[in-house]
Parts: C-alpha cells; structure tokens; sequence
C-alpha cells in the first residue's frame, strides 16, 4: 500500500485530529467499519506510522477467527510488553481459565478489568499510546469485555483506542460489541467505502505503470474495491488490456453479447489469494453461505431469495437469512442482490467444477423457465448447460436467435451452434441453418454465399427454392458476382417455371435486376413494372428530367415499392440525377432509419453508401465523408469493403479528398484498392470508382493513366445504352484531363458534347456541371459567357458546392477578360461558399485566382463559423442551444425581425437549412462569442448572458 491514502481524506482528518487530542491528556475510542477490501487494515497502519512519527507508542493486535477460544488474547497481544503488566498475565489466564458450569470460560473481574486499565494508564503517563484492534468482531468475549470497560474511562488517559470492523461478520459475543460500539461519538464513526473513479485511478497510477485503458477495465471490474484493485494490480503484467482473471467475459449473463470463455486457468491462479480469502469469508458468514453465493453468481441477473433457495436446494427461511448476511457484509448489492464487485462474482464462478456448473445452469434455466421469466434470461443459462434434453430447449434458442440475428449476428451465431451441437430436431433443422446462414450474412459474406449455396441445392418446394435462389442472389450480387447470380436464378427458373408461376414470376423479376446490375438488360425482356421500364429508359436516354422527377415520385410512394427493394433504389438515383437532392436526402434519411431498426449489415451499409452519395451531390463534404467512412467499417466487418457498395463508399471518399485538397489521402484510397479493369466485372458501383480514381490520377499528374479509366467508363456507359450525363460525368472529366496534356481542342469538343446532352436532360446540376466544364475548356468571350450562364442557373439550386466551381469559373473567365473588379466579386462569392464547405481545393484554388485579379483573401475567415459578423455569430450560439427567436430577442434587447435576420444571414453562409443543423458548428462546450454591438447594454442583460454561459 502506498504511504499515501487515496480517497481517504475525511477519515484521515478524523484520525489526525483524535491523535493530537491524545497528546493534550484528552483520549478517544473511534470505530473503523466497511465491507471486505475497503482498507481497513491499511487505516490502521497509516495511523500507526503518523502516531509513531510523533512520539508516540502504538500497541496492535489483531483478532482471529481461530483464537476466539482463548480469553485476554486480543488484551495479551496489545499489553503483553507493557512492563506495567508483564507480572499479572499469570494471574489473569488463571482467572479466566476457570469455567462455568457449562464449558465456558469464565469473565474477568471487576479488579482484574481495573487494573489492566490502571497499568495502561501508567503506561501512558509516560508516552502517549495509540491502540489499533484490527477486526475486532473476531475478538474473544473477555477481550470485548475489556474493551468496552477500558472505552468507558479513556476521558482522562492520554490513549486512542482505533478499532476496526468488517461489515455483515457475525462477533463472539453480539451483545457486547453492540454495547462497546454504542459508546462510540457519532463523529468518530468512520464508514469506509469503496474508493471513486477518480481515487480508484490514482491509486493504480501509484502502484503500477498501466495504461489508461487497462486501467479502466480493472477499475470497472473491481468496482473500485482497493483490495481487489491492488490485488489486480499486482498480478497484471503491464501492457494487459484485461483483468488477469475471470471476470465478465467468461460469465454466462454475458453469454448472448458473443464473448468469448474466459481468460486462461494461470490468469485466475494469480487471485488464488483471493479467492480463498472470500470462501472462508462465505463459510463464517453462514452455514449456507457458499451455496448461496455460487447460486447468486450463476444466475447473474437480479433474483429473489425464492429462486436461489429452489437452484441451492435450502429452506427459504435459511436463503433469505444468508442474503441478507451476504447484503450486509457488503458481497451483493441490497437492491437487486447481485454481486458488489464483478471480480468476486467471477472468481466464485471459476471456483465451481464445471460438471456442477454446467448441471446449476440446467437446473436455472428450468426453474426461470417455470416462473415466466424473459427467454433471453433462460437461453443464458442454456447456453452454458451440459445438456438440452427437452424439446422446448432447443425451439428457445432458435426463438431468441431469430429475433437477435440481425442487431447482434455474433450472438445468434453462438446460440445456433449450442443447439445444432446437442441436436436439432429433424423438424428443425432446415430453421437452423437458415438462421446460421443469417447470422453468417452479419459476420462473413463470403463464407455465408458458400454455405447458402449448398443449403439452397437441398432446398424443397418452389417457394422455398425460390426464396433461397433470390436470397444467394443478392448475396452474389454484393459480392460482385453478377454471373453467378443470374446462373443461380436461371437454373431455379427452369425447375419450378411449370410448376408455380407466382414463384416463377419472382425469379424473373429477380432476372431483370441482376440483368441491370451486370448491364444486360434490355427493355421489355424482363418482368419489370410499367412505370419501372419508363423510368429506366428515360434516365439511360438523358430525356426529360422533369418527367423522370414525377415517375420517380410515384414509384417512391408508399406501396409503389417497398423502401429499400432495387426498384426503390432505381426511382431514388433518378430523383438524384433530375436535380431533386434535397427529396432524395430526405427519402434516404428515412432508408437508413428503417435499415438500422431491421439490423441487417448489407442493407446499413448500402443505404448509408448511398445516403454519403447524395450527400456529395448536395455539397456536404463532412457529413458524405462520415457516411463513406461508416460504411467501409460496416462491411470490413463482414469481409466486403471490396466489393459492391464498397466501390461507392470509397468512390465517394476519393471525391471528397479531392474536394478537401488531400490528394496524398486520395491516393492512398486508390492503392488500397486499385481500380484496375479487368480485375473484377464493371459493376454499377465500380464504375463510379473507376470515374473518381480517374479524377484522381489527373490531380496527381497521371492525366494519360486517368484517360484510361475514363475510356473504360465510356465503353461499359455504351454497351449499358446510357448517354445521360447526369449519371456519370465522365465527358467533363475527360475534358479536364485533356486539358492537363494541353489538348484543349478535344476538350471543347467533348465538353460541348455534354452541354449539348445537359440541355436534353434539362436539369440544372447536370446543366451547370456541364457548362463549367465547357468554361475551363474555352477561352475569352465564349468561356465569360458560359461561366455566366452556369452562375445564373445554379444560384437557386440547392447545389452550393458546384455553385461555387461556377463562380470560380466565372471570376477565373472576367480575370481572364480584363475586368478585375467583376473577378473580385465572384471570387469573393466563391471563396465564402468553398470555407464553408469546407471545400480546401476550391479554396486554395480560388484565392490563388483573387491575388491575380489584386483581390486580397480576409486571413480571419479561415473556417465556416469565422463568416460570421460577431452578432450572427452570438445569435446563431444562443439558437444553436435551443433558444427561440423571441428569448434570443429577449435577453439581447434587440426586435425579433433583427434576430430573424441574424439567422437567415447565418444559414446562407453556413450553407444550412435551419437552426436544427447550428449544432455541428457550435459544440456546447464552447464560449459564446461577445458581439461588439452589445458591448453597452444593461448590466442585468450581461449578468443573464454569463450565467447563460457558464451553465
């Protein structure tokens, strides 16, 4: 223990303050009390190295279970070197030795008592004494007699009596250790507890060099029991992530979380010590204590003593007697009687042999089972018993893993395994591997397209065969295997065509998707919707955005098509690439809110791909980048971030790194996964990726290795019939990367060729892209008319990012015209839309062009929230932490229509749409600006401002 107590501070205070009343003639008794571990001991010594520090003498003793037999042994351990005492300890023994008639030793007397205290008094006129009594509940009878006579006359003796005393333990005689305690001032009643977080830490800084994160978990695990900790401490190795032992991992309550058993037998050797020192702790508490305490750590959960007397085989008077011991000697927690400290819960469950372990959870789970209770409570303990020899055993597990299977595949997984080991039913068995095979779509894709594969082969009846044929169909086609995806459902087809239409009808649908996801569709060929078909004809053509908006609409609305199914996604990209970004953001906030409530990782991760899409279109770097990123995570998890709506995911952090001005960032995205053709088939999502790596490469001067991409973009766009530009822009990255190679010829001509398609399309995202391509690749009045045009037609779009390019285009083309004032003015604009954006490359490139033109960027405004005024800044803060426009009015003193008016500047520069999206700008721990207009107002205003702030 460290010289230094922690935690400890108002009982040291205490402690201090009766060690220097001793020395002004004045003696004290105080009581320490607490649970096991909580550093009883270690008070005392404390106590005794600061009395010994200032002269005084400290005589300790320690009572023990083992010498309860032996009367005056606590007394002989304290005053045995006394010289006042070293000629009556004979004369003593000999009267307590005398017994009663029934066995018991008899009480010293009257004149035996006093003249103990008289030669401790003695000796005390010399030296101030201190006398420490460590658990004094195992005290002798006749030493507890004394005690309490010698407590009673310490008024005027220079002694501090300081015992001890762990919680819940039963004392050799009750009566007269109430009796001594009640003698004891309120004030000198020390309760000790386990120590805070913030003590809990300090102390396992003190004692060892483990991490913060070791740290943590230890601390979590001992419940910040000094005891416990130390222990822990002492026995980890440094650089240990986890308690050394058992703990919560190998526990069954944690069972259904997917952990694994617990750590190996030489980690919980090193708590033997512990561990021996809580059983004999358990066997004096109550007869029943062992029993009851191992039932308390296989159920886990909150009990009742009606549950643990049926698992313990005992009386229920004799089970509520020993909980309530237990509850009071501080092991379980008086609410819910489960264990104090996960440590010892751990420890007494390793302690049972496994057969009997494994039996006690058979035996739980039944008697949960018989009292109604939760069937995740009772698949916890089936998951850790030795035998499933009931039916409805089995059915539960399969129950509980269909309802996990999507939130927590881990889990499932675990209780399908338990069950198929110990005997699925042949009713049953079909429903286990489909669960399995669910479970393994969360965990492994690839490993779950193999396992589906044989399962679908034995699959009977043509519902089932078509159910499971669709399910390994999209299974493939995540996986970017569309061919064999459509030999998966060609073959079904041919089975059970004659036999079901209905599920004949199914697989041809699901032929057609396939067919559009490989680009070998063709119109009419499949089993598509009427409406489906127009929608796919009029996008691929690039004719009449307006009138794909309104099919889109119409598919998109409830029951059209089920959110989430292909059909939904087609309408979906078509809303996208008609101009309506914001309909679509709104659809796909929606898409992901019902993917997260079903669980299931494919469908998270495809609608937050795509949601990071949209978002790009819209200009939000941050939040497209944070969808793209989550994503990847997602399918890392289950082995497919190279595949499918990995490519979009990591397609849209290219883009946004390209945005950002992270071109090293870029880069290193593409050499992760290089998109070279020929590698994988040019699905959908993959041509995305192919188009942004080519962007790429030409930012990082590999303009000829990113014509190759391009081109490969542009065959595989030909053979799937697509002309629209809106879908993929490759023409103006094309034109941009000729002019890197200084074919500026060729780059007029094929961006012209995508105005020319734009204005077909009749979008203006699509229009706007396309005439700030043509811009770039044109020269004098031609590119100053076209940069203008792009202005004009996307200043009202919900576009502010491409917005932006168009200002630039514009300001670079007056720049370029000899009309400086005019580039000030659209590069001013534009550098404002790109910091908010957060859109560096843009920036840079933007302010590089204003120096040009004799523009000087403001160094103040290097962030969005830096385009504020003070003022909108203040009211966008205060709006930001849910105040209404009127309170805001109210305590600045300013009119309504003056905040209104502050907020509607801070949206525009923000490039938000309302006060519910202030929050990414203005973290609540932040200081509210101070405006300089408000600087004289009223003084109660500023004192409403403070508080506001500090609270």
């Amino acid at each position: 223990m460290p010289r230094e107590l922690f935690g400890r501070s108002e009982e040291s205070k205490i402690i201090t303050e009766l060690l220097d009343s001793v020395r002004a003639g004045a003696g004290a008794v105080a009581l320490v009390e607490g649970i096991i571990g909580t550093g009883k001991t270690s008070l005392l010594r404390w106590a005794g190295e600061i009395a010994r520090e200032q002269g005084m003498v400290v005589l300790s003793a320690t009572a023990c279970p083992t010498e309860q037999r032996f009367p005056l042994g606590v007394v002989h351990q304290l005053l045995g070197r006394l010289p006042e005492t070293a000629e009556g300890w004979e004369r003593a023994f000999a009267l307590c030795g005398a017994s009663h008639g029934d066995g018991e030793p008899a009480d010293p007397d009257y004149p035996l008592l006093a003249e103990l205290c008289a030669c401790l008094g003695r000796a005390a006129q010399r030296t101030p004494i201190l006398l420490t009594v460590d658990c004094v509940q195992h005290a002798d009878r006749q030493s507890l007699l004394w005690l309490g006579f010698l407590s009673r006359r310490l008024d005027n003796l220079p002694v501090v009596l300081l015992v001890t005393k762990r919680c819940g333990e039963p004392a050799s005689d009750q009566h007269l250790l109430v009796e001594f305690m009640e003698g004891i001032r309120p004030d000198r009643y020390i309760h000790l507890h386990d120590l805070s977080p913030s003590a809990a830490f300090d102390l396992a800084a003190a004692l060892c060099g483990h991490g913060p994160g070791s740290v943590d978990a230890l601390i979590a695990d001992s419940g910040g029991n000094p005891y416990l900790l130390t222990e822990q401490l002492r026995t980890v190795p440094a650089g240990h992530t986890g308690p050394p032992g058992p703990t919560g991992h190998g526990h069954p309550a944690n069972a259904l979380a997917g952990r694994g058993p617990a750590d190996p037998p030489d980690g919980r050797m090193r708590l033997q010590a512990v561990k021996e020192r809580v059983l004999c702790m358990l066997r004096r508490l109550d007869p029943n204590g062992l029993e009851v305490a191992s039932a308390a750590c296989i159920l886990g959960t909150p009990v009742d003593a009606a549950l643990l007397a049926d698992l313990c085989g005992v009386p229920m008077e004799d089970a509520c007697r020993c909980l309530t011991r237990l509850t009071e000697s501080g092991l379980l927690c008086p609410h819910d009687l489960k264990f104090r400290h996960p440590l010892l819960a751990e420890l007494l469950y390793q302690n049972i042999p496994c057969a009997e372990r494994a039996e006690l959870h058979h035996l739980a789970a039944r008697c949960l089972r018989l009292r109604g209770a939760p069937c995740e409570d009772i698949a916890t303990h089936l998951l850790r018993s030795h035998r499933l020899d009931e039916p409805w055993m089995i059915r539960l597990l399969l129950d509980i893993a269909h309802g996990m299977v999507g939130h927590d595949p881990a889990g499932a997984r675990c209780l399908i395994e338990k069950a198929v080991l110990h005997g699925v039913p042949a009713e049953l068995a079909a429903r286990a591997e489909d669960l399995r095979i669910q479970a393994l779509t969360g965990l492994d894709l690839p490993a779950s397209a193999r396992a589906l594969t044989a399962h679908a082969a034995v699959a009977s009846g043509p519902a089932e065969r078509t159910r499971q044929a669709l399910r390994l169909c999209d299974i493939l086609l995540r996986l970017d295997e569309p061919a064999r995806a459509r030999q998966v459902l060609e073959d079904a087809q041919r089975e059970i065509s004659a036999r079901d239409p209905s599920a004949a009808a199914r697989l041809r649908r699901g032929l057609t998707h396939v067919r559009i996801h490989e680009g070998t569709y063709r119109p009419g060929a499949g089993d598509e919707d009427r409406l489906e078909r127009v929608l796919l004809l009029r996008t691929a053509a690039g004719d009449s955005a307006p009138a794909v908006r309104r099919i889109a609409h119409r598919i998109l609305s409830v029951p059209r098509a089920p959110s989430g199914s292909p059909t939904w996604y087609y309408a979906l990209l078509a809303l996208l690439w008609a101009g309506d970004a914001d309909e679509a953001q709104r659809h796909m906030d929606t898409e992901v809110r019902l993917a997260r409530a079903e669980g299931t990782v494919t469908r998270i991760a495809e609608a937050v791909a795509v949601r990071g899409l949209v978002q790009l279109h819209r200009g939000l770097l941050t939040e497209a980048e944070e969808d793209a990123c989550q994503t990847m995570d997602l399918l890392t998890r289950i082995g497919a971030d190279r595949y499918h709506t990995g490519a979009l995911a990591r397609s849209v952090l290219v883009d946004v790194a390209l945005e950002k001005d992270d071109i090293a960032g870029a880069g290193a995205l593409l050499d992760e996964a290089p998109p070279l053709p020929g590698e994988q088939p040019v699905t959908w999502w993959r041509l995305h990726l192919l188009h942004s790596a080519g962007r790429a490469l030409g930012r990082l001067g590999e303009a000829r290795r990113g014509l190759a991409l391009i081109a490969h973009c542009e065959e595989e766009l030909k053979r799937r019939g697509i002309v629209n530009p809106a879908i993929l822009p490759w023409r103006s990255t094309r034109a941009s990367l000729q002019m890197a190679l200084s074919n500026a010829a060729s780059a007029r001509r094929i961006a012209k060729e995508e105005a020319e398609l734009a204005r077909r399309w009749n979008a203006p995202f699509a229009l706007g892209r396309a005439l700030v391509a043509q811009a770039a690749a044109g020269s004098g009045r031609e590119a100053l008319q076209l940069a203008a045009q792009a202005v004009e037609l996307l200043e009202p779009v919900p576009a502010p990012l491409l917005f932006a390019h168009a200002l630039y285009a514009a300001g670079r083309a007056h720049r370029r015209s000899d009309k400086a004032g005019r580039a000030r003015e659209l590069l001013h604009r534009a550098n404002e839309v790109g910091i908010s954006l957060g859109a560096d490359g843009l920036v840079e490139a933007v302010q590089r062009e204003l120096r040009g033109a004799g523009g000087r960027p403001d160094p103040r405004k290097d962030s969005p929230e830096s385009l504020l005024t003070p003022t909108e800044r203040q009211v966008s803060e205060l709006a930001s932490r849910g105040m209404s426009n009127r309170s805001i009015a109210q305590l600045l003193k300013v009119s309504l229509r003056n905040v209104e008016s502050h907020l509607t500047h801070s949206y525009r520069k923000l490039r938000i749409s309302g006060r519910h999206e202030l929050a990414k700008f203005f973290r609540p721990e932040e200081e509210p600006a101070q405006a300089a207009v408000l600087i004289h107002q009223h003084q109660a205003t500023l004192t409403q401002l403070q508080q506001l702030r500090t609270g």
